[in-house]
């Protein structure tokens, strides 16, 4: 994919993780190697068909965790729910499937759940990957000092920075600005760019965490210009460039970028509450009602908070009241994916 760094391969490494990822004195088949490989290289669909295909012959439980791993990549949650689930249950002394139904209840926004089983995962085998998941879930609860020390914890069990790292200076900073500490969180998001350049998942953070928060619009636009350079099909980059284009007082040029936003991630409840605002802030409260109505459907008080709600029950004739939201987006991974190749995660709206 794009949005990440692809840098030379740790051997050694790799075979622990792969021992590490198997049932006590079972060695690792072709099949499995194969779907290994596949999810490192980001190819979730082809290795959940490799993993099918050796689910169909008995004696190869450990392809649940693996097909779990594809399925959470692709957003199919409940299908990932209902293998790692089978993996557990076929061999519970194996950590991957309990790390693949962490993932997944995160994915349907079953955050304590999520929480608490991470916590096992970090438990039984501590692992900067586990630390970094577990963070990620706390920094959406809005536990941001419990998310700040995982974040230390992952730090320290990577040791020396290098570009592999760099998401966790990136969240580190996040959760700076998120509390408040302007100057930690210059400095972080600072480091993230500069172990990882060609990121754009960092520049589009500090984008939104450091300059757009504090009202720097330029400065964000600056950095989201970045971002989408890098990865000119970035959806989060658009919608936020789009939102500072319409602070800096061009709406025009805003309702492009969110449009394209909308166009490359539908999903994306902020897109919606961007351009619900924009039209209530333009007179067009109908029009503005019906757009946070959809951001609701697609789930932005489980990722964002109230926010939207309150603008219904203040703005509209109806009040918010209590929906089902669609699933969250959450980051795939595994602690058994190569250490170099960072996870999808859910960045800035």
């Amino acid at each position: 994919m794009g949005q990440y760094l692809r840098h030379m391969r740790n051997s050694i490494l790799l075979v622990l993780l792969t021992i590490a990822g198997t049932s006590a004195g079972q060695t690792t088949t072709p099949a499995e190697a194969k779907v290994r490989a596949k999810l490192a290289k980001g190819k979730a669909y082809p290795a959940i068909r490799i993993a099918t295909a050796a689910l169909a012959k008995p004696g190869h439980p450990e392809f649940y965790a693996l097909r779990a791993e594809g399925y959470n990549a692709i957003a199919e949650f409940t299908k990932a729910e209902q293998d790692a689930r089978m993996a557990i249950s076929l061999l519970p002394d194996s950590v991957s499937g309990l790390f693949q139904l962490a993932v997944a209840g995160q994915g349907m926004g079953r955050l304590d759940s999520a929480d608490a089983q991470f916590s096992e995962v970090v438990h039984r085998s501590p692992s900067p990957e586990a630390y970094y998941r577990r963070a990620q879930v706390r920094q959406l609860q809005g536990r941001l000092g419990d998310a700040a020390r995982d974040i230390d914890q992952a730090m320290a069990l990577a040791g020396a920075d290098g570009p592999a790292s760099a998401r966790f200076h990136r969240m580190k900073g996040e959760l700076a600005a998120m509390a408040g500490d302007t100057a930690l969180a210059r400095t972080e998001l600072g480091r993230a760019v500069q172990l990882a350049p060609d990121d754009p998942v960092n520049y589009n953070s500090r984008g939104f965490y450091l300059h757009a928060k504090r009202g720097d619009h330029k400065g964000a636009i600056a950095d989201y210009d970045r971002a989408i350079k890098l990865n000119p099909n970035y959806s989060y980059a658009f919608n936020n460039r789009g939102w500072s284009w319409y602070k800096a007082g061009n709406t025009a040029k805003a309702l492009k970028d969110i449009g394209r936003a909308k166009r490359k991630k539908s999903m994306n409840p902020f897109v919606y509450r961007n351009l619900g605002v924009i039209a209530l802030e333009s007179g067009d409260t109908t029009k503005a009602c019906l757009l946070f109505r959809e951001a609701l459907d697609k789930g932005f008080t489980t990722l964002y908070g109230t926010e939207v709600e309150d603008l219904m029950a203040t703005s509209c004739k109806q009040p918010a009241g209590s929906r089902t939201h669609a699933p969250v987006q959450a980051p795939a991974g595994t602690i058994d994916r190569r250490p170099d190749r960072p996870p999808v995660r859910t960045n800035a709206p």
